[in-house]
């Protein structure tokens, strides 16, 4: 029972209810000026609402480029944090100083590390003896 594709009603034709010119009603009301203002506000109420982190930083910094300001800042930083880690150093250093000095040691270098005195430590032990001399070989 196969149905011909004239009667089948899945394949009828659409027919429209609805006039084109109703739906274009309102636009064909509007000025091309007045739609041109409508799609600048949208557009800038967009753009605005997107970049209120990049404004905040130039009102922030009062320039309009805050990405060199931004850059410099941590640089700053950076380098404080490098000064204050040097003087903690030194004062550790001093310290160490200071105590040896108070044991009576006149060594003002810090102890070395288990891995510094193995590195320096010298070698006993002998390589074994090479049966082969250069006397010998002729063809180099």
């Amino acid at each position: 029972m196969s149905q011909s594709p004239n009667t089948n009603p899945e394949n009828a034709p659409v027919t429209c209810q609805v006039d084109p010119d109703a739906l274009m009603g309102r636009i064909n009301g509007l000025s091309f000026f007045s739609m041109f203002i409508v799609s600048l506000l949208i557009h800038a109420a967009l753009i605005g609402a997107t970049s209120i982190g990049f404004i905040q930083q130039c009102v922030e910094y009062n320039t309009l480029t805050p990405g060199a300001m931004i850059r410099e800042k941590a640089k700053k930083e950076r380098a404080e944090e490098r000064e204050k880690k040097r003087a903690k150093r030194q004062e550790i250093e001093a310290s160490l100083v200071a105590g040896q000095k108070g044991k009576g040691g006149t060594s003002t270098t810090k102890p070395k590390s288990k891995i510094e005195q193995k590195i320096n430590q010298k070698s006993t032990t002998l390589p074994a003896k090479s049966g082969v001399k250069l006397d010998d070989i002729d063809d180099l």
